[in-house]
């Protein structure tokens, strides 16, 4: 039998897929009961008098037990006692389940007797034959409760609801389409409701695409709805119908400008960035918009890595010249884009270098050193320093972008964190910890002063303090900055897992050496002193990390088979330590983005998901592994 709701007006959660059998009987149990407590402490009617808390309680767990004589009892008490349709409802369950028609049937007809403007008795009337197989006389009850229900928005929700209880869905449709006609109600989110939990997809969307046509404030409401349907939608078959209807709106002359929005989003979610700026730019002429939809998109497609599109969003806001809001930013981004591809090892020839060199100081020159560029002076800095061996320019560069007056705290953190990532590059390492702890300081319990505080343990580390390094680590594990809390976690694990027991730390100081040399870009002399470490002290158990950074450098060296060979040492001789996820996914990375093996990819994404289905890489992989798959079909 059901569970039923004492007021089923708005039913949203008995739809809600999160909400288990238990989870609904103990809402609706908690509900009851708090009504029975203001009754109690109130004194209001003769009901708390007559009815004690316990015996809800009592009657409640019977029902849940299935023992539904000892339930029936209390129930027909309860009701005799209160309106509360709820108790008559379950006491008539009771009825039904024990097969005592003849008394359900007395008990229904007197309600309705009683209630002659309640419809909704008629339902009840008409499952009870369900009940007993006589569908004839159920339908017609059913016909009954439908002529008979008021034109007015509450009765009509009232009847729809009693339907929804007894799972009756095309009566409750019905009942509101009725209502749709009688009243000035057009109850498009109950039939929406109502179409999902039956899988009605095409309905569904329309009633709230029409929703949306008639009140564009609620925009945001459809899109909070169709996001929980998409995130759910294993093989598309609801973002396929979405797109469709969506498509086929906007080609409709002097169609809602909303569709074109919400199209964007739709894209969004589903990171199709391409589609999606061509949509963000076809809004942002028929407007005339400031370009921050555009900007938005581009910044989001940057984050995943999209760069084209980025780079495209950058420079349509670009071509519009200075009359564009976001020029500046526009060009800053565009230079970031090609700043990320040689962070990223997807450029790593000295022209390209020194050609984007000359690009950023052209764009300084004419934009100037200010809070807008900050970010071009932060790259251009990165630049100089680890790919040009200039970091002498680097201090004078970031130095003179500190100089600036009001200069916001943040921004003033971001120039000082690489600051002293170009001291330690220099090997001035009492220097830039003074550095990191001056953002860290001025930036305390913001991800800024987190970042930095993530430096300066790093920097503990390389200089072999790993006592004090672990302590900061472990404070960090609780930023609320994600990619800082998890490098924090790996650091504390490594130091943890290969310092214990071991009172010397040899393998570990070699090994956090040659990391130092991999940050400074010498990474021949990284490379030599991990081959001396695995050398010098065969099966240690800081073997996978040393595979791992080796790895590293292959692939930055664009030594893919080298590569490959190390990550697969790692998922087969260390399946079940700490890298083995994280060098299944950069593998997969590895064969997708660098071999362009999309077969290899997936495959090792799948392996992925299927034996370490707890890992954080997991929902990229998964991601990326669907991508693949809609690609070749």
């Amino acid at each position: 039998m059901p569970i039923y709701d004492i007021n089923f007006t708005n039913y949203a959660f008995y739809f809600n897929a999160e909400f288990n059998f238990k989870d609904k009987l103990l809402i609706l149990m908690k509900q009851l009961l708090s009504i029975t407590v203001l009754f109690f402490f109130f004194g209001q009617t003769g009901f708390a008098q007559k009815i004690a808390g316990n015996d809800i309680r009592l009657a409640y767990q019977y029902y849940q037990n299935k023992d539904y004589d000892k339930a029936e009892i209390l129930f027909k008490k309860i009701s005799e006692h209160t309106s509360a349709k709820i108790y008559y409802t379950y006491y008539v369950n009771c009825l039904i389940e024990q097969g005592k028609f003849d008394i359900a049937e007395k008990s229904v007809k007197k309600q309705i007797r009683t209630h002659r403007n309640d419809p909704s008795y008629y339902v009840d009337f008409g499952y009870l034959y369900k009940k007993q197989n006589h569908f004839e006389d159920a339908e017609k009850n059913y016909e009954k409760a439908l002529h008979r229900v008021m034109n007015n928005s509450v009765s009509v929700r009232s009847l729809a609801s009693a339907f929804i209880q007894r799972r009756e869905y095309d009566y409750a449709e019905k009942t509101y389409l009725k209502g749709r006609k009688i009243t000035n109600d057009d109850f498009r989110s109950e039939l929406a409701n109502l179409y999902a939990v039956q899988r009605k997809y095409d309905k569904m969307i329309n009633e709230y695409l029409d929703w949306l046509e008639e009140a564009p404030r609620n925009l945001t409401t459809v899109e909070n709805r169709m996001q929980y349907f998409i995130n759910r939608d294993i093989n598309d078959e609801f973002s396929d119908i979405l797109r469709k209807e969506l498509l086929k709106r906007i080609q409709k002359m002097n169609s809602s400008i909303n569709f074109n929005r919400m199209l964007v989003w739709y894209f969004m979610q589903r990171k199709e960035f391409a589609q999606a700026l061509i949509q963000a730019e076809a809004i942002d002429k028929r407007i005339h918009a400031s370009g921050k939809q555009v900007f938005d998109l581009a910044e989001t497609a940057k984050s995943n890595k999209d760069y084209n599109t980025a780079l495209n969003a950058y420079n349509y806001l670009i071509e519009k010249g200075h009359r564009s809001s976001f020029f500046i930013e526009a060009n800053v981004g565009k230079l970031n884009v090609s700043y990320l591809k040689i962070i990223n090892g997807d450029v790593i020839s000295s022209e390209d270098i020194e050609s984007l060199e000359k690009e950023y100081m052209q764009t300084l020159k004419s934009l100037g050193v200010g809070f807008n560029t900050i970010q071009s002076v932060i790259d251009l800095a990165h630049l100089k320093t680890f790919y040009l061996n200039k970091p002498k320019e680097a201090e004078d560069l970031l130095n003179s972008a500190l100089a600036l007056q009001g200069l916001d705290s943040r921004l003033a953190a971001r120039c000082e964190t690489e600051l002293g990532d170009v001291l330690v590059y220099e090997n001035n390492l009492d220097l830039a910890a003074l550095t990191y702890a001056k953002a860290e300081i001025e930036n305390k319990g913001n991800l800024y002063g987190d970042f930095a505080k993530l430096k300066k343990a790093k920097l503990a580390y390389y200089a072999q303090n790993f006592r004090w390094a672990k302590a900061q680590f472990d404070a960090l594990k609780e930023s609320t900055s994600k990619p800082v809390a998890n490098d924090a976690l790996f650091y504390s694990l490594l130091i943890d897992e290969n310092t214990e027991g071991d009172s010397l730390q040899q393998a570990m100081k070699l090994y956090s050496q040659a990391d130092l040399y991999v940050f400074r870009q010498k990474k021949d002399s990284a490379s030599a002193l991990i081959d001396t470490l695995l050398k010098k002290f065969p099966g240690h158990q800081i073997t996978d990390e040393a595979y791992y950074l080796k790895a590293k450098i292959f692939v930055s060296e664009k030594k893919y088979s080298e590569a490959e060979s190390y990550y697969k040492k790692i998922i087969t001789e260390y399946a079940y330590d700490i890298l083995a996820d994280r060098a299944m996914f950069d593998l997969g990375l590895m064969y997708e983005q660098k071999l362009n093996d999309k077969e290899q990819a997936a495959e090792f994404y799948k392996r992925l998901m299927l034996e370490h289905p707890d890992s954080i890489f997991v929902t990229e992989a998964r991601r990326r592994f669907r991508k693949i798959r809609e690609a070749d079909s």
